[in-house]
């Protein structure tokens, strides 16, 4: 599923009118799918308004990508929405606990839509698909040696540290065809990615079965790349490679 969405997008994208715009209409609809799921487990489903400003604010945060404004990009959500949701309609007379509805509702917002747009950020930089290419295949090749070493429950603890060093070498293999690392970089980025995928991995699973989502939707895509994507992006701009 994410191959064939990166594929179709990719394909669009070699369009020199229409630029990065397919893949970032691509993953602003993955993040309104996780939202919307999300949103719709919640103990208490937010009001109109609140979902409304919720799913306006992903078409905003999307936008500040593909005009390339990275100031605004890194605090749109986590400082303005963050400071505007506690005085929406969301928090009623009948609204149980507002702590906890509101940090779901935060949490909803940065790990589906602000956290994965960092994702769509990779692409308009030099080399963006080549970045993105190796983020999201270091991501899911940490997955899936997760996944198979979870089947058999003596080497399950070991897997975090067996899907760092793969992501490693897979990293050491594929970056010097796709990205401008150094072999350093690439080392500490493979390792980095690997244990990203994991925390990733493990706490939106948890968070999933607590408000009983099923698997296999948006948002079990995204839980590691969520993780993955915004640690790459910052380690990436904090190393003083061209950002555009």
């Amino acid at each position: 599923m994410i191959v064939a969405g990166l594929l179709v997008s990719h394909l669009l994208g070699t369009n020199p009118h229409l630029g990065p715009l397919p893949q970032l209409l691509g993953f602003t609809a993955l993040s309104l799918l996780a939202l919307y799921q999300f949103m719709s487990h919640l103990p208490q489903t937010p009001s109109v308004h609140t979902r409304f400003v919720c799913y306006v604010a992903v078409l905003l945060q999307y936008y500040w990508v593909y005009i390339h404004w990275y100031g605004f990009f890194v605090v749109f959500i986590p400082v303005f929405l963050f400071l505007y949701l506690p005085v929406s309609d969301k928090l009623g007379p009948t609204t149980t606990s507002p702590i906890l509805n509101l940090a779901s509702l935060h949490w909803s917002m940065m790990t589906c839509v602000f956290c994965l747009s960092h994702a769509a950020y990779l692409l308009i930089l030099p080399a963006g698909p080549g970045l993105l290419f190796f983020v999201v295949l270091l991501t899911e090749v940490s997955d899936a040696v997760r996944m198979l070493l979870a089947r058999n429950p003596a080497a399950k603890k070991w897997s975090p540290l067996l899907s760092c060093l793969t992501a490693v070498v897979v990293a050491v293999t594929v970056a010097p065809a796709f990205t401008p690392l150094t072999t350093e970089h690439t080392i500490l980025a493979g390792f980095v990615l690997g244990l990203a995928g994991s925390i990733g991995h493990g706490n939106v699973s948890a968070i999933s079965q607590e408000l009983n989502i099923e698997r296999g939707g948006a948002l079990e895509r995204i839980e590691s790349l969520a993780y993955t994507a915004p640690i790459f992006l910052h380690g990436y701009r904090y190393f003083d490679y061209p950002l555009g």
